[in-house]
């Protein structure tokens, strides 16, 4: 063989081991690039999973809402200058209308807290959709009774709501010696009588009791209606031990009687037997249908007052009491809107003169 063939031989070995490592290096670069790729695609998948599993832990532990809607009767009482500690009846049966009664659950609250939704936001949500409600219901009618007033501060602050609430005034003694001169102010008003409650520690004066005689019942009641001129209505201040008597429900029904007067029920208790005893002696039995300030406590208020309209839109008409707490009168300014979707009317444009 020449030398020429030689020479022609090893440069064709030369570029063929040169051809096979660049093949060699190629094929390298692929797999270490797909082995990149992939590497890349499963660390993607990972926190993928991780954004599910969040997600999911959220929605389990928080459901839609961080609120539980219960449909309750009345099984709860005002526990601002009234009675404390009373469990009403749950089984009572003479109150056919539920009430949505909204427990808050704190664990859900935390939740809601780290992923930055607050409370407001909810409440806004549910105030939008009263306000877009189906517009062809007629306005029902919500009265709202604020119970307790006995000065000139809180008459001040009702009036400045410029909404149209019924203020129950205490009867005159020394502690507020002025209540019939600043019932004279509201085009209506009621009378807001203490009567004896079973835990209670801060009674009223005067305040009447089951045992009281006739006499003396008929006396105090015709005592009232002679200080409060154009008086209609009176509603319950405390009273669990008394409405829950049947003897005593009775003479202070027919006191109501012998002075033209309407007895409205507070209902602070499940065992009240002033509806029995007005069905007995013929008499209109009107009651408490929602406690607005059970909890000091604006979002619960709201809660309460949305709860009210939808009450008062289920049934024609609802009433509601409050006291003059500076939350209470907040949550109620601030509530105008969903009001709106009612008329607020006093007692006596339901049930007559």
């Amino acid at each position: 063989m020449s030398n020429k063939n030689l020479k022609q031989i090893q440069c064709f070995l030369i570029i063929a081991i040169l051809v096979l490592i660049c093949v060699i290096i190629a094929l390298l670069i692929l797999d270490k690039y797909r082995i990149s790729k992939n590497q890349i695609l499963q660390e993607q998948n990972t926190q993928n999973k991780e954004v599910i599993n969040q997600n999911t832990y959220f929605t389990e532990n928080n459901e839609t809402s961080p609120f539980v809607f219960n449909e309750k009767n009345d099984t709860y009482v005002s526990n601002y200058n009234d009675e404390q500690n009373l469990s009403l009846d749950k089984n009572t049966k003479d109150n056919n209308l539920s009430i949505d009664i909204i427990e808050f659950n704190t664990n859900k609250k935390e939740n809601l807290n780290e992923a930055n939704i607050t409370e407001e936001q909810i409440l806004n949500d549910k105030l939008d959709n009263a306000k877009t409600a189906d517009k062809k219901i007629d306005k029902a009618k919500l009265v709202i009774i604020i119970d307790d007033i006995s000065n000139a501060e809180q008459v001040r602050n009702l009036k400045a709501l410029n909404l149209k609430l019924t203020p129950s005034f205490f009867p005159p003694d020394k502690n507020h010696p002025y209540t019939p001169k600043f019932a004279k102010e509201f085009e209506f008003f009621m009378v807001h009588l203490p009567l004896l409650a079973a835990h209670y520690n801060k009674p009223e004066l005067n305040t009447l009791n089951p045992s009281d005689s006739q006499e003396k019942i008929d006396e105090r009641i015709k005592q009232i209606k002679e200080e409060f001129k154009g008086l209609k209505y009176l509603n319950n201040h405390t009273g669990s031990t008394f409405t829950s008597d049947e003897d005593g429900v009775y003479k202070l029904l027919k006191s109501f009687e012998k002075n033209g007067l309407i007895f409205v029920d507070s209902r602070t208790i499940g065992s009240t037997k002033v509806p029995k005893i007005a069905k007995k002696i013929g008499q209109i039995y009107i009651k408490r249908d929602v406690f607005l300030d059970n909890e000091d406590n604006i979002f619960y208020i709201k809660q309460q007052l949305i709860s009210a309209v939808k009450l008062a839109q289920k049934n024609g008409f609802a009433i509601a009491i409050g006291h003059p707490k500076k939350n209470t009168f907040k949550a109620l300014s601030e509530s105008k809107d969903l009001l709106k979707k009612v008329d607020l009317v006093y007692l006596n444009e339901i049930y007559g003169q």
